[in-house]
C-alpha cells in the first residue's frame, strides 16, 4: 500500500502556508521500518534528485510485492528554506529569521526520557514500545513557530523507526557518511551498498542536529540496556558529493545504494544480482576527532593544488592562495595539509579571505583539541 500525506506548517506570513509531504510504502509482513529524507539544508539539492529516483522504484516494487514493512520517504524536508531566496540566490543552509542552521537545536527529549525510564521499563527490544515511549516524551504539541513546528515533525517522524537516512551534501566533496560509534557494522553495510569510501564515526558531534536527537534517543535506551546493538535505531548522514553534482546517473546510482541497504535491512527483496559496488576492505573509517576542516592562509585567489579524493601527508601543500592586492612578485601563500589521510571537501567559492573555511581533510588519528560533543564545524 502506497499513502501520500500532507501537513500544513503553522503560517508565518499572511496567506502563505508551508507544507511537508511524505510517501508511506506498506508492506505485508515485517514490522521494521525506515524513514528517509532529503533537503533539510535547502540548498543542498543532489538528495531531492535521488529521493526522486528511489519512488520510481519504490513504486515499482510495492506493485511486485517486494516490500516488507514500512517505508516513509519525505522528498523535502526544509520548505521554508526552499523559499528564502536573496536576489534569486538560495542561501539554504541558514534561517533568515534568526541566522539558525536549519539543521541544529532540534528537540531534546533526553533529560525527560531518562526521568520516564525510573518508572517505566519497556520489555527488552521491545522496539514498538520504545518507540511509542519516545514520541510520548517528545509530546503531542506542534510549537506556533514555523520553523520549530517543522523541526518538531521532522523528529516525530524519524523516532518512528528503526533506520532513518538523512541525505545532504557538501559544496564540493566525495561521497561520504556520518554516523555513530556504536552503529560500526550498519553504516559500514550502508557504506558498502552505496559505493562511500569515507565513513566518519562520532560519539558525539554536537549543536544537536535531527540524527544526533533520533540518536541520542536511542542511545539512551541503549546504556540502560533496554535494547541491543542488533535492535538499536540507526542513523545516519550520507553526504551525496557536492552541491553541483545533481545528475540522473549519479542519482540513480545512489537511490540504488539505498535500495541495497534497505534490502540487506530486511525491508525490500531485490534481485539476487544486485551486487554492491565495493567490497569492504575499501571503505576506511574515520573518526570525527581525526576531520580537520582547512582554514585560508591568506586572502585572494585560490589554486586547488590536490583533487578531491587524494591522498594527502601532513603539510602537503593541498592549495596556493593568490593574493590580488599585493606587490608585483608576491609569492603566493601555500596551503598545507592538517593531517595525513584524504582530502574529503574543497569550499566552491574561489575567493577567499584570511580564516576562513575553505575545505576539509580527514586522517585516522583524533587530532589534538578536537572535543567530542564539540565536534561540528560552526558553519
Amino acid at each position: 500500500m502506497v499513502q501520500t500525506v500532507e501537513t500544513n506548517l503553522p503560517s508565518q506570513t499572511p496567506g502563505v502556508v508551508h507544507k511537508l509531504c511524505k510517501h508511506t510504502f506498506s508492506g505485508d509482513s515485517g514490522q521494521r521500518s525506515a524513514y528517509i529524507q532529503a533537503g533539510l539544508h535547502a540548498d543542498e539539492h543532489p538528495g531531492l534528485l535521488v529521493i526522486q529516483h528511489l519512488l520510481v522504484h519504490l513504486q515499482q516494487l510495492e506493485k511486485q510485492g517486494r516490500i516488507d514493512g514500512r517505508i516513509v520517504v519525505r522528498p523535502f524536508a526544509n520548505p521554508v528554506g526552499m523559499g528564502q531566496q536573496v536576489f534569486g540566490q538560495l542561501p539554504g543552509r541558514f534561517n533568515l529569521a534568526n541566522g539558525e542552521n536549519f539543521n541544529r537545536n532540534f528537540p531534546n527529549i533526553i533529560a525527560k526520557l531518562e526521568s520516564v525510564l525510573t518508572t517505566t521499563r519497556p520489555a527488552h527490544n521491545d522496539t514498538t514500545a520504545m518507540k511509542a515511549l519516545m514520541l510520548s516524551v517528545l509530546g503531542d504539541s506542534l510549537p506556533a513557530e514555523t520553523v520549530a513546528a517543522n523541526k518538531y515533525l521532522l523528529l516525530h517522524e524519524a523516532l518512528q523507526h528503526d533506520l532513518f537516512i538523512d541525505l545532504h551534501c557538501d559544496t564540493s566533496s566525495i561521497l561520504h557518511i556520518y554516523a555513530n560509534l556504536n552503529q560500526r557494522d550498519r553504516a559500514l553495510r550502508l557504506a558498502i551498498s552505496m559505493g562511500v569510501t569515507a565513513v566518519f564515526l562520532e560519539e558525539e558531534a554536537g549543536g544537536f542536529p535531527l540524527d544526533e536527537a533520533y540518536t541520542k534517543a536511542w542511545k539512551t535506551l541503549y546504556a540502560k540496556e533496554f535494547v541491543d546493538a542488533e535492535h538499536l535505531g540507526f542513523s545516519a548522514t550520507v553526504e551525496l558529493r557536492g552541491q553541483a553534482d545533481v545528475e540522473d546517473d549519479i542519482a540513480e546510482q545512489d537511490a540504488m545504494g539505498l535500495l541495497r541497504f534497505l534490502c540487506a535491512e530486511g525491508l525490500i527483496r531485490l534481485d539476487e544480482d544486485a551486487e554492491h559496488p565495493i567490497r569492504p576492505e575499501q571503505v576506511t573509517v574515520y573518526p570525527l576527532e581525526g576531520v580537520a576542516h582547512i582554514e585560508a592562509t591568506g586572502t585572494g585567489i585560490i589554486a586547488w593544488k590536490k583533487a578531491l579524493g587524494s591522498s594527502v601527508q601532513r603539510g602537503d601543500i593541498i592549495a596556493e592562495i593568490l593574493p590580488l592586492d599585493m606587490q608585483l612578485g608576491t609569492p603566493r601563500i601555500p596551503v598545507p595539509s592538517p593531517v595525513d589521510g584524504v582530502l574529503v571537501a574543497r569550499h566552491h567559492i574561489r575567493l577567499v579571505r584570511a580564516g576562513q573555511r575553505i575545505g576539509m581533510a580527514a586522517g585516522t588519528e583524533p587530532l589534538p583539541g578536537r572535543i567530542t560533543g564539540q565536534l561540528m564545524h560552526s558553519f
